[in-house]
C-alpha cells in the first residue's frame, strides 16, 4: 500500500485553504482525510520551542510511518460520483469504514495542513512525485481574519485582547512574539509562512508547485480549478465541475465571523495600517501594483 502523486495544499491559516482542500477532496479520483492531518505530524514532530512547526531533522523511518498513517486514514466518499447509477449513493453510505471495501493498494491523496508551509523540504523528500498547490491571500484580509480567530479561541470576544495561548500556524521564533500586539503576531504568522513556503518550494521542488491566489479562485473558480486540474494531471470530473460551479454558495469559515468583501476595513483598519510596513513587501511579491483596500 502506498500514496502516489499526492496533491498537497500549502498556505497560511485563513487564506482559503479549507475551501480549496475540500473542493479538491470532492474529486472522485482523490482520497482524503477530509480534515487537517496535523495530529499525524505532531505525534512524531511536536511543536518546537525554537523551530515551531518546522521539521528541522526529518527521519526516513518516521516519514514512512506518517505516510502509512495518512494512507490508513484516507477514504473517498465521492468514489462513485462519476459512475452511472452508483453516483446516486449518498455520501454517508461511503464513509471511512465502508471505503476499505473498494480502497486500492495505491491511492492519490489530497492533503492540507497550514504547518506544511514550514515542512516543504520534508514533504518534497517524503513524496518525490507530489504536486503542491500554494494558495496565497492578501495580507490585510488574512491578518484581520486571524485576529478574529485568535479572539474567538482566546474567549475574549470584543473585550481587550491578551495573550494566553498560541493559536494557528507556529513559525520559528514564535515565542519571541508573545508580548507583541495581536496584529503584529498575526502579521508575523502570515509573512513568515508565505515567505518560507515560497522560498522552499522554489528551492526544493521548483517544477512541482502552482501558485494560486484566493481572490482569483473566488472571482473565477472554473478557470482557477481548471488550472489546478491541468497542473496536477487530474482527469475531467463532472461531479467536481458541479461542485466548482456552486462555489459562490459554499463559502464558510471555521472560526470568526462570516466572510465579507473588504471586512478588514470595517473590523481592523487602524490595527492593520500599523503593520503595513510588515505586510507590504510580501503583498508586493504576490500582488504587484494592487490596491490593498480592494482586498477581500
Amino acid at each position: 500500500m502506498r500514496i502516489h502523486d499526492p496533491i498537497i495544499v500549502v498556505g497560511c491559516n485563513r487564506s482559503g485553504t479549507t475551501l480549496l482542500f475540500r473542493t479538491l477532496s470532492s474529486h472522485p479520483k482523490l482520497w482524503s482525510l477530509y480534515d487537517e492531518a496535523q495530529d499525524v505530524f505532531y505525534r512524531h514532530y511536536p511543536i518546537g520551542a525554537v523551530a515551531g512547526d518546522r521539521i528541522a531533522e526529518p527521519d526516513d523511518v518516521v516519514g514512512d510511518r506518517i505516510s502509512a498513517e495518512l494512507f490508513r486514514r484516507a477514504h473517498n466518499k465521492e468514489f462513485f460520483k462519476d459512475t452511472p447509477v452508483l453516483r446516486l449513493l449518498p455520501l454517508k453510505a461511503l464513509q471511512r469504514s465502508v471505503g476499505r471495501l473498494y480502497k486500492p493498494e495505491s491511492i492519490r491523496l489530497v492533503e492540507k495542513t497550514p504547518a506544511s508551509c514550514f515542512r516543504i523540504a520534508f514533504l518534497a523528500s517524503l513524496f518525490p512525485d507530489a504536486r503542491f498547490v500554494f494558495l496565497v491571500r492578501r495580507g490585510e484580509a488574512v491578518v484581520s481574519s486571524l485576529m478574529e480567530g485568535w479572539k474567538l479561541w482566546s474567549g475574549v470576544g470584543d473585550g481587550e485582547w491578551r495573550f494566553g495561548k498560541w493559536h494557528y500556524i507556529v513559525p520559528p521564533g514564535w515565542r519571541e512574539m508573545v508580548d507583541e500586539s495581536l496584529q503584529e503576531i498575526c502579521a508575523f504568522q502570515w509573512t513568515t509562512s508565505n515567505l518560507a513556503a515560497w522560498e522552499d518550494l522554489n528551492h526544493y521542488c521548483p517544477d512541482r508547485y502552482i501558485l494560486v491566489r484566493h481572490e482569483d479562485a473566488l472571482e473565477d473558480p472554473q478557470t482557477t480549478y481548471g488550472r489546478i486540474s491541468q497542473f496536477c494531471g487530474l482527469p475531467t470530473s463532472p461531479y467536481l465541475e458541479r461542485i466548482v460551479a456552486s462555489q459562490g454558495r459554499r463559502l464558510f469559515t471555521t472560526g470568526g465571523s462570516k466572510p465579507e468583501p473588504g471586512k478588514w476595513l470595517r473590523l481592523h483598519s487602524a490595527e492593520i495600517d500599523s503593520v503595513q510596513h510588515i505586510l507590504k513587501p510580501v503583498n508586493d511579491l504576490f500582488y504587484p501594483d494592487s490596491d490593498p483596500r480592494a482586498a477581500s
